[in-house]
């Protein structure tokens, strides 16, 4: 039962019984409760919103029994897991984004439930990062049990991330070392949370405009500069922590975003991103709901080159083969297939004698277009791959971000990022699982290929 072990955990829609779990991936759904089920002190939990309680009618006429069909009935026994733990003790806190946590039902936000329930035994903190960064939110999804296992990856505090959104994440069990950094992690936001704004104004150095930051920021020059105020990790890229999975010992390390708000000395999100793609030496395979080389200040888009300059160089540099898989579904931002297919055919007219290539490719659901009006057969919101993740033939990073400048840079996110071979053949597994289904289409008819 105390036995040291780490896995990925996998959603997928219940339908799409054609996408089958590789070998050593866990359901989320059962995954999670477990966690819950066997916690006995503490549960500490990062959430964007909650919407984990469906009952009844929803708002767009889904009946009760529809909704049971799409399996609400496994958000509803993770919510409940969550009350029994208060019950039996267990000191619960939840961070969560200030205005996102109000459920789809017309009942109390359901951390407030709890709340109410719950007083002796569970405390939730709001983060609103306008007056800090501008914008942003709380976009972790974590949950750290009795400081010994957690769960981080990209499914949200909802039965919709259980059961009708594809998603993606790790399990890290009875490892104290681990789990105590993400604790560490936790703690430095709940104190955050708590804080008063101080902050500065910087030139961004991508967007070549001014933005807000907290004046503690590496980018606040000279006297301007406030301390720290979090306490400093032990691990970070160049010093990992250990990592078992399969009896067999492996590094790790957790990141944060923004950088201002992780731990002092821990790695940011991006830089161990594109850790992950520098050190390929032949494959790179991306799965992620929104790619868009651009980010937003004052409403106005810029050019932001970080990802696809270091896809472009493993390709033709190094000759990587590069796989992107991109998810379709209403909320796509226009922009991204033409930026995509721009990114293809640079690799492709590139020229060179290291035969790289960028393919991209479609990650469309079936049912995606039928989560809106009064026909709509599944709830809104479904119906897309929504994972966050990135594996080469040696690393895996696994997180929460969607690869977009704003979410490194203003919103609360983080991965793990780990060389364990065991965790990076069970990514391998996934992705090619999903790129070889019907439900990945290629973006374009030719496959970019240096020196076509």
């Amino acid at each position: 039962m105390n036995k040291p072990d780490a896995y990925l955990v996998e959603s997928i829609p219940l339908d799409l019984v054609d996408l089958r779990l590789p070998d050593g991936v866990a359901e989320t759904k059962i995954a999670l409760k477990r966690l819950v089920d066997g916690a006995q002190k503490t549960i500490d939990v990062t959430a964007v919103y909650w919407s984990l309680i469906d009952d009844g009618d929803d708002m767009a006429g889904l009946s009760a029994e529809r909704l049971e069909e799409l399996g609400a009935g496994y958000g509803r026994a993770l919510f409940e897991a969550l009350e029994n733990a208060a019950r039996r003790g267990v000191r619960i806190r939840i961070l969560e984004a200030t205005g996102f946590g109000e459920s789809e039902n017309p009942q109390l936000p359901e951390s407030t439930q709890l709340i109410l329930q719950f007083p002796a035994q569970v405390q939730v903190r709001q983060i609103d990062l306008m007056p800090w960064f501008g914008g942003g939110i709380v976009h972790h999804k974590n949950w750290i049990v009795d400081g010994r296992s957690f769960y981080l990856g990209s499914a949200n505090m909802d039965w919709r991330s259980l059961t009708q959104v594809k998603e993606l994440g790790v399990i890290v069990e009875n490892q104290p070392t681990a789990a105590a950094d993400a604790v560490q992690q936790f703690e430095a936001w709940w104190q955050f949370a708590a804080l008063e704004p101080q902050t500065a104004e910087v030139v961004d150095a991508v967007a070549q405009k001014p933005r807000l930051v907290p004046d503690w920021s590496d980018l606040v020059m000279g006297n301007g500069r406030s301390p720290h105020p979090f306490a400093a990790t032990n691990y970070n890229q160049a010093n990992p922590l250990p990592l078992i999975a399969d009896d067999v010992s492996g590094t790790a390390f957790l990141t944060a975003s923004p950088p201002e708000l992780g731990n002092d000395g821990r790695t940011d999100d991006l830089t161990g991103l594109l850790h992950t793609i520098h050190t390929a030496e032949s494959s790179i395979c991306l799965s992620v709901m929104n790619f868009l080389p651009a980010g937003w200040l004052d409403e106005v888009m810029f050019h932001w080159p970080a990802l696809t300059d270091a896809l472009l160089q493993a390709a033709i540099n190094r000759g990587v083969h590069v796989r992107l898989l991109i998810s379709q579904w209403p909320y796509t931002y226009p922009a991204t297939w033409p930026f995509l297919q721009a990114l293809h055919d640079w690799a492709a007219a590139a020229g060179g004698e290291n035969g790289g290539r960028i393919e991209v490719k479609q990650m469309i659901l079936p049912g995606w277009d039928e989560t809106e009006g009064e026909t709509r057969r599944y709830a809104g919101h479904s119906r897309v791959n929504h994972t966050k993740y990135i594996v080469n033939e040696q690393r895996l990073n696994v997180g929460t971000s969607n690869m977009i400048y704003g979410y490194f840079t203003q919103t609360i996110g983080g991965s793990l990022n780990t060389d364990h071979p065991a965790l990076v053949k069970q990514a391998q597994a996934v992705f090619d699982r999903d790129w070889e289904s019907d439900w990945a289409r290629p973006l374009a008819a030719k496959t970019s290929k240096v020196g076509d």
